[in-house]
């Protein structure tokens, strides 16, 4: 009784499993539509990023569990809470503005797209103050029910080589 048992469990499991189809191969045209909505994706993150409530671009960030941004080597945030309780601790009339250059998008799968690119970053507050810093980003993006968001990535600026 407990080879019939282990049979059927057995049966059940290659039923349920063995037989998925696979998935369907990304078409040229799929993933040239992935790469364009990206981009724009991109713009919005840009835009809504330099505005004047650098707080407003959280929302582009996912909710996932699976959520990790790394800076620099390091895992700097685990959810899309921590990345706007970041932004929100912001001095008042802070702004960050980023221009990205030698972008490459990715389309991976249907829904999934890699970003790489160089950044280079301002951050201007009251009084005068400016701060610049630059690198190299890699961002993982996942097409949601509300649009693309950011699942994960991984920024970090040039290190100084001995020479």
């Amino acid at each position: 009784m407990k080879n019939l048992v282990k049979l059927c469990a057995s049966l059940g499991v290659w039923l349920c499993l063995g037989c998925q189809p696979e998935a369907a191969p990304l078409t040229e045209t799929h993933a040239s539509a992935i790469r364009d909505s990206v981009a724009t994706a991109m713009d919005t993150f840009r835009e809504i990023g330099s505005g004047p409530d650098p707080s407003a671009v959280a929302g582009l960030y996912s909710e996932s569990p699976t959520f990790r941004f790394y800076e620099n080597g390091e895992l700097r945030y685990r959810s899309a809470a921590d990345v706007r309780a970041a932004l929100e601790s912001l001095p008042p009339g802070m702004r960050i503005s980023t221009e990205y250059s030698d972008t490459d998008i990715e389309a991976l799968a249907p829904g999934l797209a890699l970003v790489r690119s160089l950044f280079e970053s301002t951050i201007e507050g009251e009084g005068g103050f400016e701060f610049g810093y630059g690198g190299a980003v890699t961002i993982l993006w996942a097409h949601e029910p509300g649009g693309w968001r950011i699942l994960t990535g991984h920024s970090s600026a040039p290190v100084p080589r001995g020479g």
